[in-house]
């Protein structure tokens, strides 16, 4: 600490939902002051979605996640700016995902697309499968340009659906306000 700054040497790591967070290029700017600002780089390495997923009552996932948070910079402990990446692990054997998550995986998405993903058939299934999951957000000016696993002519896949029964999610708002 030195000229109201916070300087961390190094990097921090957190054995969580059994995987690993970790936290490099720490700086807080004023971090008693009326405007704090804090800077960061995070990665999400093989955290167990059953267990995040069963831990904030979502539905359940069954897989690993990774992710990448690059250029977090938050004011006053709000973001204004990063972009972040969140996906499957590729090397997963059992890909399963219930129908409460895919609900709120859903309302990512847009407007109407949970309520068109109840009016189908699909409603009658508890779980399906899933080759991979993943969204991603570079906010910038309080708006958040999305992204998934792939694009598509209206927007992008957040849950592509593998084998029977399967389901696609997805996500027609290429930018959100936050």
């Amino acid at each position: 600490y030195a000229s109201k700054q916070l300087n961390m040497d190094g990097a921090m790591t957190f054995n969580i939902f059994d995987g690993i967070v970790g936290m490099n290029n720490l700086r807080i700017d004023d971090p008693l002051g009326v405007v704090t600002k804090m800077y960061a780089d995070l990665t999400l390495r093989d955290l167990d979605l059953g267990e995040l997923t069963r831990t904030y009552s979502f539905g359940a996932i069954e897989g690993k996640l990774d992710g990448d948070v690059k250029g977090l910079i938050l004011e006053n402990w709000k973001p204004v700016r990063f972009d972040a990446s969140l996906k499957t692990n590729e090397n997963e054997q059992r890909k399963k995902i219930s129908q409460r998550a895919v609900e709120n995986i859903a309302a990512l998405g847009g407007e109407g697309t949970a309520a068109a993903l109840q009016r189908t058939f699909l409603r009658f299934f508890d779980e399906f499968n899933y080759d991979k999951i993943g969204i991603s957000c570079k906010l910038t000016k309080d708006i958040c340009k999305m992204g998934g696993v792939e694009s598509t002519p209206g927007g992008y896949i957040i849950v592509k659906g593998s084998g029977i029964p399967s389901v696609n999610v997805n996500g027609y708002n290429s930018q959100v306000s936050l």
